[in-house]
């Protein structure tokens, strides 16, 4: 327990210098490249485009991605990175009390430098490693591109994007299949009904949702999402709402 404490407090950490020294905490997949050093080291391998870089010796976080449950998402373990070849980042990650392995696919949280593009919703999504598809499952943005290139005019364009094919799923669904515009038991949305609210809906609803999986990562990260999907599932749970403090 208190090494989990300790590993909460190291990420909080992370953050803190992330933003001191002009930083952002971004997530990156590890490979299935692993090799035991001893009995509680494991050496993990992330490999990264050409244009994106660390230093030796940075510190990172491993968390796993969720399957079916929370305690997939728990932290497995922290260390440095110890070499670098090419493209090719290795770190040595110790401290490991999940009683999780750590496999292909968990997440190195580290710190990379900040550019001037605009670090909007999409940016923030992308730094969990979370891709948001369309109802057609094409990907409404790539998890690498959004760092090299963003501006506040491509978020806009890409919202409305995203809006449209919520509202055309909800539309969809309510010609095809009326009986799942069931009622909203609560939240702020209670009493009204799960596909018009889709078919309808705002940009207000879209960053309220995009506000929460912020707030609330764990869920969503690493993984590839339709949309239309976990939006209709949140507003089904009552859309809950990251409450923002006062000035």
């Amino acid at each position: 327990m208190r090494r989990f404490f300790f590993i909460g407090l190291l990420f909080a950490g992370l953050q803190a210098m992330a933003q001191e020294n002009n930083t952002w905490i971004r997530a990156f997949p590890i490979t299935d490249y692993m090799i035991d050093l001893n009995d509680s080291v494991k050496l993990v391998q992330v490999e990264l485009p050409d244009d994106l870089q660390l230093k030796e010796k940075q510190l990172g976080v491993i968390r796993g991605v969720y399957q079916d449950k929370h305690s997939d998402t728990l932290a497995k373990g922290y260390g440095r990175c110890q070499l670098i070849k090419g493209n090719f980042y290795y770190f040595a990650i110790g401290k490991n009390d999940s009683k999780q392995l750590i496999k292909a696919g968990d997440l190195l949280y580290t710190m990379v430098g900040k550019s001037d593009l605009y670090y909007g919703q999409i940016p923030q999504l992308a730094g969990h490693f979370i891709r948001l598809q369309d109802v057609q499952e094409s990907p409404f943005y790539d998890r690498y591109d959004v760092f090299r290139y963003w501006s506040a005019d491509l978020e806009n364009k890409l919202l409305d994007s995203m809006i449209t094919d919520i509202r055309y799923t909800g539309t969809y669904f309510l010609e095809n299949a009326p009986e799942m515009n069931q009622p909203i038991s609560n939240g702020s949305f209670k009493g009204k009904k799960l596909l018009e609210l889709m078919k309808d809906c705002q940009k207000k609803y879209l960053l309220d949702f995009f506000g929460y999986i912020q707030a609330r990562p764990r869920l969503y990260a690493g993984r590839d999402w339709k949309l239309a999907e976990i939006f209709a599932t949140w507003l089904n749970a009552g859309a809950p709402a990251v409450i923002q403090s006062g000035d």
